[in-house]
């Protein structure tokens, strides 16, 4: 017998809950089919548990038998393919916003969404902060050149629900407004005490950020800023960036 023939052989019988072992095995007690579709049955429920534990608001508001059957059509149509089940359910905001019956419910992608970037500030890789002290000590000439690094763990959402309302009622066990329009930027990090924090933000505080991520320099930020109709821009973006400092968004590296 070819055990990699085998190996692979039983991963699709696994994966598609059907038999596709071409080779011939001892037969036990209990039928081949019965076997695969044991081992299908864990699989399946093994993926469904990673996406309750990466999204419990998305849980509640669905049910166990809805969830599930959620959980089905997501992984037929996003099979898992990392080697870490972490990552599973990574492109879930993107599946309910395209998929039906879930896109008809518009507030269910950016639940997702949301959730998503809460789990992310968990295990995102740590960098050394900019502090207020780093940055008194650059020169004032310095300051147009100056560009920074946002921190691993932040993401930056722009919704237009009121999803963050939803998940805050369900986590506290309180019954959920319902889904209202509600177009907000939302900024969700690690603090530096190890805490998930999460808050909304302006456009144009979202505007300077996403410079920033792009690499963009102070000079650069303030001058793309001059269209966002800001009274005192280079003020403005320095108040962002103390802000920044302070909540622990900038790396020092």
């Amino acid at each position: 017998m070819n055990l990699h023939v085998w190996q692979r052989d039983l991963q699709a019988s696994i994966l598609t809950a059907s038999d596709q072992i071409q080779q011939p095995l001892n037969q036990g007690s209990i039928s081949r089919e019965r076997e695969i579709a044991v081992y299908s049955d864990a699989y399946f429920l093994r993926l469904a548990e990673a996406l309750q534990t990466n999204y419990p608001a998305l849980f509640q508001i669905l049910g166990d038998d809805d969830f599930y059957n959620l959980a089905r059509d997501y992984i037929a149509a996003y099979p898992s393919s990392h080697p870490s089940i972490r990552w599973f359910g990574e492109q879930l905001a993107t599946f309910l916003l395209q998929a039906e019956p879930y896109a008809s419910v518009a507030i269910f992608a950016e639940l997702a969404a949301f959730e998503w970037a809460l789990r992310h500030t968990v295990d995102a890789a740590d960098a050394p902060l900019m502090t207020l002290e780093n940055l008194q000590a650059i020169p004032a000439g310095d300051w147009g050149q100056l560009s920074f690094k946002l921190h691993p763990s932040l993401s930056i959402l722009s919704l237009q629900w009121n999803a963050p309302k939803v998940w805050q009622a369900l986590m506290a066990e309180e019954a959920p407004p319902e889904p209202q329009s509600f177009p907000q930027p939302y900024l969700v990090w690690r603090k530096p005490d190890l805490t998930i924090n999460w808050r909304s933000a302006n456009p144009a505080e979202i505007h300077a950020l996403n410079l920033l991520a792009s690499g963009a320099n102070f000079s650069s930020i303030c001058e793309a800023l001059l269209s966002d109709d800001i009274n005192d821009v280079p003020l403005t973006v320095a108040g962002f960036l103390r802000t920044w400092i302070k909540q622990g968004l900038i790396t020092a590296a």
